[in-house]
């Protein structure tokens, strides 16, 4: 339970910094780096990794 709880915060911490890459490892190899994520898009991605975050920490601690 632990290594999954780990991989889960990995991945939230990655597309809370790097929202990006998330968009580029499914959308961006389609358009081939001709487009680019639009900002609401970034905002509602940072917005959500924070909210797991938040939540992850507080089953964690329970």
């Amino acid at each position: 339970m632990r290594t999954l709880f780990f991989i889960f915060m990995t991945l939230c911490i990655i597309n809370l910094c790097f929202p990006k890459f998330g968009w580029y490892l499914r959308y961006g190899w389609i358009s081939r780096g001709e487009s680019e994520p639009s900002k609401p898009y970034m905002t509602f991605t940072r917005m959500t990794s924070l909210v797991m975050l938040f939540i992850a920490f507080a089953l964690a601690s329970a």
